[in-house]
């Protein structure tokens, strides 16, 4: 009798609790303002039937007239939209907001490391690579970024003066090659047969938009409701094409050169990022590894092409910006599109290059809306108090172009606004392309690196144009941004050498 007595106080205890906690959910979430759009379950029903485009669209449309803090449902899920600056660095600073919520790690479906794992996960792997991707360690790939770069530059030699063609295929394959390479998988992606080339390109891209669509239909959140669709079947076959269909071999290639030329201070102190995930001085297993190989694969591969894509794409459509880009370029390293661009300090030297670079970021971030999940309770600048359970949305696309921050011309391409007088006038918060805080992106400096040495290749030897207009440019959502009607460009030799 006693023991039931027991059995029924904690049971009672446990109902308690429950109902106080989400009783305190809903009035914590009654206090924080309402988005003028609200999906609601009206929103879950839309974007069921909703393409790429228009979950791009329904999810930008919401943030309208948010300039702080501000809710919105989608199904029974609560969504508070972060929107300041200054909300923006209290969430990516506090541990309390590392996580990321559940649907993030669709990828997977249990895809782990520094990307999609979880908080524990992320930490353990975060703490190896960091020292790994600092500017001293990357410069040893800067030969490799040219050679392959110059590749690039001579297979589009045959789309000269033939009007409008995708420089993102060409862009994917070169940095999918790259960081095989600089994973130490030699490899030759970009002059493979173009099927082939192709179908391991598509193959990412095929999966991104398909996981994009698996998080607005909540009914195939359940893994084992997912493995009996037909996109399910489809997201397999697209990943088995795509740079995925690497992992085993970079791993048993390390491995076989680390056998071959045993070195115990190789193992001890790891010179590059892949040979301190094989080593056993950080014990990780063997599905960590593959996790982690194949993370760095999505996010190299991907983010950077997209990113040296774009930037072309919007010299193409401003001439000037293009103009002051070459007079930079031939001022301080040549006009010579044979040399190598190797010397570090002269890539830093390119101040116009990189406000430019940076001016695509801010237009078109890789990434255009950050989640987060809420582990304890947090408070706003503003001081409402958002639950635990509730889930983050930093939408950087529209913090990116908000007036409030970047003037009236905030939609428009000026990377003057990049110059150190203009720019120290800006809430460092209000620029997201890699976030900030502990889980900014691993690999920023590798990419700025990679892009800056592309682009110098590519604008030294051709001049490019295009026939879309920018106020027409229409974008979607699969994972990352991507333009809806590509990323368009025509070339033509650079006459100006």
């Amino acid at each position: 009798m006693f023991i039931k007595e027991i059995l029924l106080g904690f049971f009672i205890i446990f109902i308690v609790r429950l109902v106080w906690k989400w009783k305190r959910f809903f009035y914590l979430a009654s206090k924080i303002p309402k988005s003028q759009f609200d999906f609601s379950w009206q929103g879950v029903k839309d974007a069921f039937n909703a393409d790429n485009r228009m979950i791009f669209k329904m999810i930008y449309e919401s943030f309208d007239g948010v300039n702080g803090l501000a809710k919105t449902w989608l199904g029974p899920m609560l969504f508070v939209i972060i929107s300041s600056p200054e909300d923006v660095k209290i969430v990516m600073n506090s541990k309390e907001c590392l996580d990321k919520p559940y649907f993030i790690r669709f990828p997977g479906p249990v895809l782990k490391g520094t990307l999609f794992g979880d908080i524990e996960f992320w930490h353990k792997h975060r703490k190896i690579l960091d020292p790994y991707f600092g500017v001293q360690k990357l410069k040893r790939f800067i030969d490799l970024f040219d050679e392959k770069s110059k590749v690039l530059t001579k297979n589009v030699a045959k789309m000269l003066d033939q009007g409008d063609f995708d420089i993102f295929h060409y862009m994917t394959a070169l940095t999918l090659e790259t960081i095989l390479n600089a994973m130490e998988f030699e490899i030759d992606i970009q002059n493979q047969e173009s099927k082939v080339r192709d179908l391991t390109i598509e193959g990412l891209e095929i999966a991104t938009k398909l996981v994009t669509q698996r998080i607005f239909r909540f009914y195939l959140h359940p893994e084992f409701i997912y493995r009996q669709t037909k996109m399910y079947v489809t997201e397999t076959k697209a990943k088995a094409h795509s740079a995925f269909s690497y992992t085993d071999d970079v791993i048993n290639n390390i491995r076989i050169k680390l056998k071959k030329n045993h070195d115990e201070v190789e193992e001890d102190k790891p010179t590059t990022f892949m040979r301190a995930l094989v080593s056993s001085k950080f014990n990780l297993d063997e599905s960590e590894i593959r996790d982690e190989v194949k993370t760095l694969l999505i996010a190299a591969q991907d983010t950077t092409a997209i990113s040296m894509s774009a930037t072309l794409l919007l010299l193409a459509m401003h001439k000037d910006k293009q103009a002051k880009v070459i007079d930079e370029m031939h001022r301080v390293i040549g006009n010579n599109p044979d040399i190598p661009f190797t010397d570090f300090d002269k890539l830093n030297e390119l101040h116009y290059l990189e406000m430019v670079i940076n001016e695509a970021l801010r237009l078109m971030p890789v990434v255009p809306f950050v989640f987060r999940s809420v582990d304890s309770e947090i408070t706003s600048h503003e001081g409402y108090i958002i639950p635990p359970n509730a889930n983050l949305i930093i939408p950087i696309f529209k913090i990116q172009r908000n007036k409030t921050f970047w003037g009236e011309d905030a939609n428009k391409f000026r990377p003057e606004r990049f110059e150190k007088e203009n720019i120290k006038k800006v809430n460092s918060y209000a620029f997201l392309p890699f976030t900030k805080g502990p889980r900014i992106c691993l690999g920023w400096r590798y990419a700025m690196m990679l892009m800056k040495i592309q682009l110098c290749n590519f604008l030294m030897r051709y001049e490019v144009d295009t026939s879309l207009k920018y106020e027409e440019l229409e974008f979607e959502l699969n994972v990352t941004l991507n333009i809806c009607q590509g990323f368009k460009i025509s070339i033509k030799e650079r006459k100006e050498r």
